[in-house]
C-alpha cells in the first residue's frame, strides 16, 4: 500500500524477531475453489468455497484459525472500528447499518462432516474451526462452506461506491501456521496481512457488461477477446477530451457471465469490477525472454494519467525484475478504484491504485506477493523495501523524486527555499528528521503495524526504511547490495521470510556482520551523528579524523572537495564508535592533498543524521567555519554547505500599541535543533517603539522514560508590559502513541508593568494529561501558582498560593457534532487580607500574560478585555460576571453543537465562596451563578462568539432590552492556535 503524507497538513522498543527466525523447513498449503455471484442491486456476494488444506507441519492440528474479514465492518466493536477512531476517522463509527458489511451463511464441513466454528469473542472477524479429528502431520482435509457477504461502503480496502466494486479480503481464509505458531489477526486499515501460499480456481458471476480485473489468468476466450477490443478502442484516445468526463453508471445488463480465473503460487485473490472501465493493454519481455502482459483499467477521471500509467506498469515490471528478480506470473494489472486506505493497495497480480502510485503498487508483487512476509508484525519488509526500489525507479527520470518534490519542481521556488542542488536522498529524509527531532519517531523494526502513529506508519515504515536501505547500498556498494537483494528474493520467494532471513542473506553475500545495521539502526530510535573532528594537512596527503557522536556504531562516507564544492575523492569509514571510550569513537582516513579545499562528512546525505551543520571542515585556518548566513522564507532543509535563517512577515494590533508590523526569524521549523531560537520584533507605529517576542530553547531527547525535555526562556513586550519567563518542560511517556500523554512544566514568570512601575512574580508548576480518539477525548490540568505582587516591595504578607484544577471531556454524537463538558476548581492555599490576586468566574486575570487580548488596558468599548473578550480560563463563564474569589471557586461548563446549524448551546454553573469574594460595585456577593446561551464558531476553535441569553448577569435572569443583550456579547480569540510551530507539532504527533 502506498501512504502519502505531508509535513503541513503533515514506547521503549524491544528487539523482536531476529534471534527466533530459522529458515522454514515446511509451510502449509491451501488450495481454493470458489464460486461467487455479485448482486449489484443489494451489493451482496453469494458464494461457495472448497479448500484443500495440507498440514506440512510436524504438529497435529485440532483446529484451524480462520479469517472472516468482512465482519470487520459489522459493528463499532471490531478492531478495525477501534483503529479508525484512533487514527482520527469517525466515518465508520456513524455509518448506517446499510452502509456496513458482514459475512454470514457459513456452514463449515470437513471431509463432509459438520465442524464447529468458534468466533473469537473480541474480534468477530476471526474464528477457530474445530476439526472433527485432529489433522495429522502430512495429511490433507477438504473444507467446504457456503457464504454470503454484504459489501460495505468504501471505508477501507473492501467495499463499493455505487456499482464500482473492490472485492478484497472477502472469503473465509485460513490463518498462517508457521514455526512460530498460529497468526490469526483481525482486519485493520493500518496494518496489512500474512497468508498461506496455494492455488486459486475462482469463478465470478456478474452482469455481462462489467469489466473485471483480478488475480490469476482469465480462462474465458470470449472475455479475453472483449478486453482486447476494449483495449483497441481505448488506445485510439489520446487526450482527456477524447475520454470526456462522464462518470455515471450505465444500467446493468440483464444477462450474466461467469468469469474463471486460475493461479497457483499466490496467497490471496482479489477482484475489481466496474461497468465504466476503459482498458489499455501492453507488455514487456523479461531478460529471460518471458513475456508479461500489462493492463490498466480506469474510469474517465484522470484518463490521461492512466494512459501514462500503463508505461509505469511496464517500468515496474522491467526494473524490479532487473534489480530484485524475475516476475513469475503471466500478467500485471493496475485498476482505478475508490480506495479509502492510502492511495493504493496491492494483491497478487492486480492492484487498485491512483496513477501516481502505480510503480509502488505493482512493485508490491515482489515483496508482499512473492516473498509474503508477515507484514502485520514486520511492515518494513514489504512497504519499506518496496519503497526503496520504487525510489530508484523514480530517480531514473527525476533525480529529486520523492518527498518535497512539489517544491523542487520549480527551480525558482527551490532556490528561494534553499532546496536547489539537493539530491533526493536529502529531501526524502526530511519527514523522518521532523518527527525524530521532536522525539516522535519509532523504530523501523520491532514495531507491529498497528502500534505506529498514524503519520509514522508512512514516515518510518516507508520513508525511513527506504532511506536506510539506500544508505546500506552506499556502504556495501550498489552492485553487492543488488546481489544480496536478488539472492534474498531467489532463496525466499514463496516462503515467508523473517527479518533474520534477510539479514543472513545480506551478511552471506557481503561477507560482513551487519548487526550494527539490522539490530542497532533498524530496531532502535538511535540518533546518529558524525563529524570531522580534526585535520592534518601534509604536502601530499590530508589526514582526517572522523568522530562518531552516536550511541551505536555505524559507518559514514567522507569526501574531499575542491574550492567549487566538487567531490574529489570519497571514502567510507569502517563501522566504528558507539562506545564510552573516546579513542574508539574516532577513526582516521587518508586522502590525496591535490586540490583539496575542504572535507565533508556524507556529502550525498545518505546517513540518518539530524545535525548537518558541523559536517564540513575547511583545510585553511585552525577554526571550523560555516557558510555565511542566508535569509530564506518559511522553512528550509538543513545542509552542510549552507547556513540559513528562516523568516516570515508578521502583523499585529491591539488598542494600546495599535498596528504593528514585523518579522519572525527562526532557525528551523521542520526539524528543531538542539538549540532553537525565535526573534519576532514588531514595530508599533502608534507608540513608535519596538515590541515583540523572543525565545531560545534547548531541545533534549532522552533515550528512555521521557520523550522530550525543553529548557528555555521567553521574553515578550506588548501594551507597556515586559515579560520574562524561563521554563522547563518534560513530555512523557517516551512514546507519543497509544496512551495518555503527560506534560510537566515549571515556569518562573516576571511581568513588569511599565505604567505602574510594578513587577509581579509567578512561580508555576503545571501538569497536563490528555488522551482520546476521534469519538471522545479527555484532559486534565493541575496548576500550582505561587504569587508575589511586587518584587521591589518586601511584603511577604501579600504572597499567595493558588491551586487550579481543570478536567474536560468531549464526545461526538454524530460525525461532525459534539458535546463538551469542563469542570474547574480554584482554591487559595495561602492568601492574605490585602492580597490582590483572585480566581475569576468569567475568565482569568491573565497574570502571566498568556492570552493575546485586543484591549487589555480597557480602552475600547467593543473589545474590552474580560468584559467583551474572554480567555476561557478559570471559571470560563461565557457571560461576563465581574466575580472573583480569594478563597475558592468551582464551575461546570457544558456545550452541545446543534444539529443542522453551526451554532452550539452553552450553559455554565458556578459556586463561589461567600467569604472574600471580589465583585466590583456589588457588596452583596452571592454563592451560586449560572448562564446559558448560544456559541457562534466563526473560525472553529480560533474565534468563537458567545451570545448569553439568560443568566445571573441579567437583573431578572433575562435581558431587559435588546441593548442589554447586545452589550453582553463576548468572544474568545485563540490566536495561539495559528502558531505554525504548534500546528506542525500537533500534526506530527498524530
Amino acid at each position: 500500500m502506498k501512504k502519502f503524507f505531508s509535513l503541513s497538513g503533515l514506547v521503549l522498543l524491544s528487539y523482536v524477531g531476529y534471534a527466533q527466525a530459522p529458515a522454514p523447513g515446511w509451510q502449509q498449503q491451501v488450495e481454493y475453489s470458489i464460486d461467487v455471484a455479485l448482486d449489484d442491486q443489494q451489493h451482496m456476494l453469494n458464494g461457495r468455497e472448497e479448500i484443500i488444506y495440507t498440514n506440512n507441519s510436524p504438529d497435529a492440528l485440532p483446529y484451524l484459525w480462520f479469517h472472516l474479514w468482512p465482519n470487520a465492518y459489522r459493528n463499532n466493536e471490531t478492531a478495525f472500528a477501534r483503529q479508525q477512531l484512533r487514527n482520527g476517522s469517525r466515518k465508520f463509527q456513524f455509518a448506517t447499518q446499510q452502509q456496513r458489511g458482514f459475512i454470514d451463511g457459513l456452514d463449515f464441513r470437513v471431509n463432509g462432516q459438520p465442524a464447529q466454528l468458534v468466533p473469537e469473542a473480541s474480534s468477530p472477524d476471526m474464528a477457530r474451526l474445530v476439526l472433527p479429528q485432529p489433522l495429522a502431520p502430512g495429511a490433507s482435509i477438504t473444507i467446504t462452506t457456503p457464504f454470503r457477504v454484504k459489501i460495505p461502503d468504501s471505508f477501507s480496502r473492501f467495499g463499493h461506491v455505487n456499482q464500482s466494486y473492490q472485492i478484497t479480503q472477502w472469503y473465509p481464509k485460513p490463518a498462517v501456521y508457521d514455526q512460530k505458531g498460529w497468526h490469526p489477526m483481525p482486519y485493520l486499515d493500518q496494518g496489512e496481512f500474512y497468508s498461506e501460499f496455494g492455488s486459486f480456481d475462482v469463478r465470478i458471476t456478474l452482469p455481462a457488461n462489467y469489466v473485471v480485473g483480478a488475480t490469476g489468468v482469465l480462462q474465458n476466450p470470449d472475455e479475453q477477446h472483449r478486453l482486447d477490443q476494449l483495449a483497441a478502442a481505448t488506445a485510439a484516445k489520446k487526450t482527456q477530451k477524447d475520454f470526456g468526463n462522464d462518470l455515471s453508471f450505465p444500467a446493468s445488463a440483464a444477462e450474466t457471465k461467469t468469469l474463471r480465473y486460475v493461479q497457483d503460487r499466490v496467497h490471496d485473490f482479489a477482484w475489481f469490477a466496474d461497468k465504466r472501465f476503459n482498458v489499455l493493454k501492453s507488455g514487456v519481455t523479461l531478460p529471460s525472454g518471458k513475456p508479461v502482459t500489462s493492463w490498466v483499467l480506469f474510469t474517465n477521471k484522470d484518463a490521461e494519467k492512466w494512459v501514462q500509467g500503463l508505461q509505469d506498469v511496464n517500468k515496474a515490471l522491467t526494473y524490479y525484475s532487473q534489480w530484485v528478480g524475475e516476475y513469475p506470473y503471466a500478467s500485471a494489472t493496475a485498476v482505478d478504484g475508490a480506495l479509502s486506505a492510502g492511495s493504493g493497495m496491492e494483491y497478487p497480480m492486480v492492484t487498485v491504485t491512483q496513477p501516481a502510485a502505480i510503480v509502488h503498487e505493482v512493485g508490491h508483487n515482489w515483496f508482499y506477493g512473492i516473498l509474503a512476509s508477515n507484514e502485520r508484525e514486520f511492515p518494513w519488509l514489504d512497504e519499506g523495501v518496496n519503497s526503496y526500489v520504487e525510489n530508484r525507479v523514480a530517480e531514473l527520470d527525476n533525480p529529486v523524486a520523492g518527498q518535497l518534490e512539489f517544491l523542487v519542481k520549480s527551480p525558482g521556488l527551490a532556490t528561494k527555499l534553499g532546496l536547489d542542488g539537493l539530491p533526493a536522498a536529502a529531501l526524502n529524509q526530511v519527514p523522518y528528521q521532523a518527527v525524530a527531532a521532536r522525539g516522535l519517531d519509532q523504530a523501523v523494526s520491532g514495531v507491529a503495524s498497528p502500534d505506529y502513529g498514524k503519520l509514522n506508519y508512512g514516515i518510518i515504515v516507508y520513508s525511513k526504511t527506504a532511506s536506510l536501505l539506500k544508505y546500506l547500498a552506499g556502504y556495501l556498494g550498489q552492485e553487492k547490495f543488488d546481489a544480496a537483494l536478488r539472492t534474498y528474493y531467489q532463496r525466499w520467494q514463496f516462503r515467508h521470510p523473517y527479518p533474520a532471513d534477510m539479514q543472513a542473506v545480506f551478511e552471506e553475500v557481503s561477507g560482513q556482520k551487519l548487526d550494527w545495521f539490522f539490530r542497532d539502526m533498524l530496531a532502535t530510535q538511535n540518533r546518529y551523528e558524525a563529524a570531522v573532528s580534526d585535520l592534518l594537512v601534509q604536502p601530499d596527503a590530508v589526514k582526517v579524523l572522523v568522530r562518531n557522536d552516536s550511541p551505536a556504531p555505524f559507518a559514514v562516507p567522507v569526501a574531499t572537495l575542491d574550492a567549487q564544492g566538487k567531490v574529489l575523492e570519497m571514502q567510507w569509514t569502517p563501522v566504528f564508535g558507539g562506545t564510552k571510550d573516546d579513542e574508539q569513537d574516532e577513526t582516521q582516513l587518508n586522502f590525496r592533498r591535490a586540490g583539496v579545499a575542504s572535507v565533508v562528512v556524507d556529502p550525498a546525505y545518505l546517513t540518518p543524521q539530524l545535525n548537518r551543520r558541523d559536517d564540513q571542515l575547511r583545510i585553511s585556518g585552525a577554526l571550523r567555519t560555516w557558510e555565511p548566513l542566508q535569509l530564506k522564507p518559511l522553512a528550509s532543509v538543513e545542509r552542510w554547505d549552507r547556513n540559513f535563517i528562516n523568516w516570515l512577515p508578521v502583523v499585529g494590533a491591539n488598542t494600546s500599541d495599535k498596528f504593528m508590523l514585523g518579522a519572525a526569524f527562526y532557525n528551523n521549523i521542520l526539524a528543531p535543533k538542539r538549540l532553537n531560537y525565535l526573534a519576532m520584533p514588531m514595530y508599533s507605529f502608534n507608540r513608535r517603539e519596538l515590541n515583540g517576542i523572543g525565545s531560545i530553547s534547548l531541545n533534549v531527547l532522552p533515550r528512555t522514560v521521557a520523550r522530550q525535555l525543553l529548557t528555555g526562556i521567553l521574553v515578550q513586550r506588548f501594551e507597556r508590559y515586559r515579560k520574562v519567563e524561563p521554563s522547563l518542560t518534560l513530555m512523557l511517556p517516551h512514546s507519543a502513541f497509544g496512551g495518555p500523554q503527560h506534560l510537566l512544566r515549571f515556569a518562573n514568570t516576571a511581568v513588569r508593568d511599565q505604567d505602574l512601575r510594578q513587577t509581579s512574580s509567578f512561580q508555576t508548576l503545571e501538569y497536563w494529561v490528555r488522551h482520546g480518539n476521534a469519538l471522545q477525548n479527555w484532559s486534565g490540568h493541575l496548576e500550582f501558582n505561587y504569587l508575589t505582587p511586587d518584587l521591589s516591595v518586601d511584603n511577604p504578607s501579600r504572597e499567595a498560593a493558588l491551586l487550579r484544577a481543570t478536567a474536560t471531556y468531549g464526545r461526538y454524537y454524530s460525525a461532525k457534532k459534539q458535546i463538551r463538558a469542563r469542570l474547574f476548581g480554584g482554591y487559595f492555599l495561602k492568601s492574605s487580607a490585602d492580597n490582590p490576586f483572585y480566581v475569576g468566574l468569567s475568565g482569568s486575570p491573565d497574570y502571566r500574560r498568556q492570552t493575546a487580548f485586543l484591549d487589555r488596558q480597557q480602552i475600547s468599548d467593543t473589545f474590552t478585555a474580560q468584559i467583551h473578550q474572554t480567555d476561557d480560563r478559570d471559571g470560563a463563564f461565557k457571560a461576563y460576571l465581574p466575580v472573583g474569589s480569594q478563597r475558592w471557586l468551582s464551575t461546570l461548563g457544558l456545550e452541545a453543537d446543534l444539529p443542522v446549524t453551526s451554532l452550539a448551546l452553552f450553559a455554565d454553573f458556578g459556586a463561589v465562596s461567600r467569604s472574600r469574594q471580589i465583585r466590583p460595585g456589588d457588596q452583596g456577593a452571592q454563592t451560586l451563578y449560572y448562564d446559558a446561551g448560544l456559541v457562534l464558531p466563526l473560525a472553529k476553535n480560533i474565534l468563537r462568539v458567545y451570545l448569553p441569553v439568560v443568566g445571573s448577569q441579567y437583573t431578572n435572569g433575562l435581558p431587559g432590552s435588546r441593548k442589554d443583550f447586545t452589550d453582553r456579547i463576548r468572544f474568545v480569540l485563540h490566536i495561539e492556535q495559528l502558531n505554525p510551530f504548534r500546528l506542525l507539532d500537533e500534526q506530527l504527533a498524530q
